[in-house]
Formats: structure tokens, sequence, C-alpha cells
């Protein structure tokens, strides 16, 4: 994987700089670290010499592999491929030559994005990513060497040093990269080391396999015949650029649709977004992770979905509903879920969409739940949506006709009045200190 965030903001962009600056100085110092206990441990020796290997094939295979990276989402992370190629680079020619190979081979890369860019902060990225890839070819060759000690270097323990190799540079590539995604975006470590391990595990099996089969063919003298494992290289690049690309893509299109909902019924102009912001502080209130109150956010974004399958005169009327009028409307809740069961990724959002206007005491609805059943962060949405439905409107001067909008105080004490039977008595506690510091 590389780092790889252009999008450094005007305001900040000396700030940014100077902290990747200090990053790039730290990083360069543990490359240079990593490849002196390479060089001092194992040395310059040839392990399987093949010089054809070594000029030609695998440089080449790996260049190519790192200039088809895919990029995960925007988020400023990317996965790259050259990792099998600079593992045969281990049987080709030794550990100490694999390291350079590998910071070669992203120098050459990188070179195009500097020229394209013309930037202080895209040649200090260039300078990062070359370095981050020293680190982590170094600690793969210092795994593929203890491996070597401890098993031998026989042909049939190959498969493992190879694997070795591979695990100690994934690993420590994995741990760098994250750990630099979160100082450049400001989001916890913690949170991206989840996200981006959910991402790339996956797909780190059949990235061995490509791995050990690169160096079998290397260490038998059949090189040349590497050039057929892009085969599968190239298939899984593609299955997570299509991964990547059908999650951002069917995001875009559920907001767009939500903007519609917004447009076609004004009343609900800005909802949306409020309470999406302040459903995400109350859950870190509560104690939820920070990944897990970024979903509660992206669940208060979608939550009204299902009204687009509403009748618009229905959501339009000017005067109370009808008890089959309600009901009818009361289905969003079940049809939003069903509009985001089609991604597996919506599966926990689906679930807390369906469930928030479920009630402690049992009377809310689809499913009549009680506590403990409800979804903690069905009861946040249901607390932030009722609080702007009381007051959210009179912000617009759109409020409907029937409906007299509340005070904040009033609108506070409404949800007093209801906790324990309507909402949960701590969501509304922890709500209440977001209200009342202003950061609704």
């Amino acid at each position: 994987m590389d780092a790889d965030n252009p999008n450094i903001g005007s305001q900040a962009r000396q700030a940014r700089v100077a902290r990747l600056g200090e990053v790039g100085k730290t990083f360069a110092v543990l490359g240079i670290v990593g490849a002196v206990l390479v060089l001092t441990i194992s040395g310059y020796r040839p392990t399987y010499f093949d010089p054809t290997a070594f000029w030609v094939i695998l440089p080449l295979l790996a260049l190519l592999a790192e200039l088809m990276p895919v990029n995960l989402s925007g988020r400023g992370v990317r996965i790259a491929f050259t990792l099998p190629f600079v593992a045969g680079m281990v049987f080709a020619q030794g550990p100490l030559l694999a390291v350079a190979t590998d910071a070669m081979v992203t120098l050459a890369a990188g070179y195009a994005m500097v020229r394209r860019r013309r930037t202080r902060s895209a040649h200090l990225w260039l300078g990062i990513n070359v370095f981050v890839g020293v680190i982590s070819a170094s600690m793969g060759s210092l795994w593929f060497i203890f491996a070597e000690r401890l098993f031998g270097n026989t042909e049939p323990v190959a498969a493992i040093l190879c694997v070795a190799f591979m695990l100690g540079y994934g690993l420590t590539n994995f741990l760098l990269v994250t750990n630099l995604d979160s100082r450049s975006s400001g989001r916890p470590w913690p949170e991206n080391l989840s996200s981006t391990f959910k991402l790339s595990a996956k797909s780190f099996a059949l990235y061995t396999l490509v791995g050990v089969a690169v160096a079998v063919l290397v260490r038998e003298g059949f090189s040349q015949l590497a050039a057929f494992t892009l085969v599968p290289v190239l298939a899984l690049r593609t299955a997570l650029q299509y991964q990547s690309r059908m999650h951002e893509h069917y995001y875009e299109t559920i907001t767009a649709l939500t903007l519609m909902l917004q447009r076609a019924h004004p009343y609900t102009h800005g909802h949306l977004e409020r309470v999406s912001l302040a459903a995400e502080e109350v859950a870190r209130r509560l104690g939820l992770s920070g990944s897990r109150a970024r979903m509660v956010r992206e669940a208060a974004v979608l939550h009204d979905i299902g009204k687009i399958a509403v009748d618009e005169a229905m959501l339009d009327k000017p005067a109370k509903l009808s008890e089959e009028e309600m009901r009818h409307v009361r289905m969003h809740a079940e049809w939003g879920a069903e509009i985001l069961s089609s991604v597996r990724s919506f599966k926990e959002i689906r679930t807390w969409i369906r469930h928030h206007h479920e009630r402690p005491d049992g009377n809310g609805y689809p499913s009549g739940l009680k506590d403990p059943d409800i979804p903690i962060e069905s009861k946040i949405i249901a607390v932030v949506d009722a609080y702007d439905a009381m007051t959210g409107c009179s912000q617009l001067g759109a409020q409907r006709s029937y409906r007299d909008p509340m005070t904040v105080e009033e609108a506070l004490q409404e949800l007093s009045r209801c906790s324990g039977t309507q909402f949960d008595a701590k969501v509304v506690g922890a709500f209440r200190g977001v209200v009342l510091e202003g950061r609704f």
C-alpha cells in the first residue's frame, strides 16, 4: 500500500507540509536503519542468482504493478501490487537488492506524479512512499533471514521463506500507511487500522499465493514464466477496484436520492445534515468507537431514504394524517432498509434505519421491539430526529402548518418527559449535553 493525499487545504497547507516533512525525516531514518540492518545481517549474497530475473523480468513486473494502484474511495490510501515481485527478488538476488529494487520501483513510478503536480507536497509524498517501501522491504527481509536461519534454505521450505518475507513486508507497510493516513486526514489511527484492514485482508491470501509462485519460478530457473503471474494480480486489482467503485457510486446514488427528497419536500431541507452531525457526536459521547460513530452518521444521513417510496400527497399534507395514512407513512422505516439491502456493507446500517422508530416501552414500529433489543444506534437517531422535528423546522421557516415549533428548552423537556418510554434515557442525557454546548 502507498499513501497519497494531495488534497491539502489552503489554510492548513503550510502546517500539513511541515508535519509531512517531520514524518518524512522519521521514515528516512527508519529506512536507512532498516537497510543497514539487512546489509549487516545478510550482506550482499545472491541467494539463487538469476541475472535475467534480476535485471529485467522482476523489476519490469514490479514497475507495471506499481503503476496500476487501486485508490480506496478517495480515502488517501491506495493499494499497489508490487510485493509478489519484490518477494521474488529475494530469491533472485538476495534481501539487500530486494530492498533496493522496491525503492527504485517506487521512485520511478512516483516521478510521474511529481511532474504532474509540481508541488512541494508531491515531492514529500514521493519521498515518504520510497522510505515506506524501504522500511517494509527491510522488515520483510529480516523476517526472511530469521525464517531462513530457523528452517534452513532448502527447496521444501522456499514457500515458508517467501511467506515470511511477505508477512513482514505486508504488516509493516499496513501499519505505516494507516498511521500516515491518520496523520494527514486527522482521523484516529485505530479507525483507519480497522477500515483499511477490512479492505486489504481479504486479498492477502491470493496475494501471498502469487508471491510464492513467483519465488518458486525464480528458484527453479523459470523466471521468464513469472510474467504469467500478472494475470491473477490483474484479476485481484480489478476485483478491488470494482468493490471500491461500487461502494462509492452506490453511496453517491443514495445521497442523490436523499437530496431529491429534500428538494421535493422543503420541510426536510437541512434536516438530514443536522441529524447526522448530532448523531455522530452523541454516539461518541456514549462511548462508541470513532468508526462506529461515523457509521451512525451515515445511517442518520440515510434514515429517511424510505420516504422516497411514500405517497408524496401524504408527506406534503398540511393537516394531521389519518390512521390509515399514518400506517402508510410508517412503512418508510422498512422500505428504507429494503432500499439499502442490496449492498452488504450497509448490513448494520440498514438494521439501525429499520428500527429508528422503535421505543423502549415496545410501542414503536415496525417490529415493536423493547429494550434491550433496540440497537443503541437506532435510539440515537430516534432522539436526534425527534428533536429536530420539534425544533428544526422553526429554524427554516418552512414548518408544516398544523405543527407549532417548540423552543429548545421545550423540546429538551419533552425528550426528558418521554425518557424510558419513547426514548432511551442515556441517549437523551448525552444529546442534552450536545445541545446545551451549542453543538446542534
